[in-house]
């Protein structure tokens, strides 16, 4: 067994160089590890303190203990899985964070559009309709639209006011808009209504096809957690036939093959949760993303 634990102690440092050394930035029982996932949920306009955080790495413990024992595990294993589970939890939990922080985004941003070009219709007048909708915003969203009102009161043009409404997001329907309102906005004109009704309707498509596709990554998320449930069912009763044919738990064939087990269940589990990972604005849905 010494030889698993070797091996899986160099995987955990290859990782880790690769990574770039922040493998045990989140760990739960790493000195740094509470910080770091501190200040990344604050970031996201969540609360997290350290009643939470012990609360969590006590339930996580428990949790595994009782596992390990039901499998009859060693203790040694134990602990592999203990070190590995605190390594991979907090980045479930981040997971999770990040992805309802994406969701209200996107409504946030998806929202202020549709709110944009329904004001502009009866008033196309950029300033006042950013005032209008400065009142319905709040966060990150507010403060760039603050930022666009003073560009256009400090004698900015219309071009450079969108220049931080793109660099909030990037995706194709929000530069036609960009590019309409300031087409309007510099050679007026009375027949931009369909041009904006058009845009409208990509905007009800944009958010109906993320939602549908988000929905898929949850369903996908909740049927690997499933499968995973399933098999430690599986594992449970097969652990009982064997217990029914007396055979030793206690050597290295079973125990091996129990480690692998328990760490491809963690595996399975953390690779669930990376499918609600990504942004919910697809990178090949943006124009000059990396630039802007």
């Amino acid at each position: 067994m010494i030889y698993i634990y070797l091996v899986i102690a160099l995987l955990l440092l290859y990782l880790n160089w690769v990574k770039g050394k922040q493998l045990f930035n989140y760990c739960l029982f790493y000195r740094g590890g509470y910080q770091a996932i501190k200040r990344t949920i604050l970031s996201y306009g969540y609360q997290y303190d350290i009643k939470h955080h012990i609360m969590m790495s006590s339930f996580m413990v428990v949790l595994i203990v009782i596992a390990c024992l039901l499998f009859e595990v060693r203790f040694e294993s134990i602990l592999v899985v203990l070190v590995l589970s605190s390594m991979l939890l907090p980045m479930l939990y981040l997971w999770i964070s990040y992805h309802s922080y994406q969701e209200k985004v996107f409504n946030d941003f998806t929202m202020f559009l549709q709110n944009f070009i329904a004001l502009f219709k009866l008033n196309p007048k950029t300033f006042h309709v950013l005032g209008e909708c400065y009142k319905l915003v709040d966060g990150e969203l507010a403060i760039s639209v603050k930022l666009m009102m003073e560009t256009l009161e400090t004698g900015g043009n219309i071009k450079k006011c969108f220049k931080e409404l793109t660099k909030i997001n990037s995706h194709f329907i929000v530069f036609n808009l960009c590019s309409l309102v300031s087409t309007i906005e510099n050679h007026g004109g009375t027949q931009f209504l369909d041009g904006l009704d058009l845009i409208q309707d990509d905007i009800d498509d944009w958010i109906e096809d993320t939602y549908t596709f988000k929905k898929a990554q949850v369903s996908l998320k909740n049927r690997m957690i499933g499968l995973c449930a399933l098999s430690t069912i599986i594992a449970i009763f097969a652990k009982n036939m064997l217990g029914e044919i007396e055979f030793n738990t206690e050597g290295n064939l079973y125990q091996i093959a129990i480690l692998i087990f328990l760490i491809t269940l963690l595996v399975t589990l953390t690779m669930a949760h990376r499918t609600i990972s990504q942004p919910w604005v697809e990178e090949e849905e943006c124009i000059c993303s990396k630039s802007s």
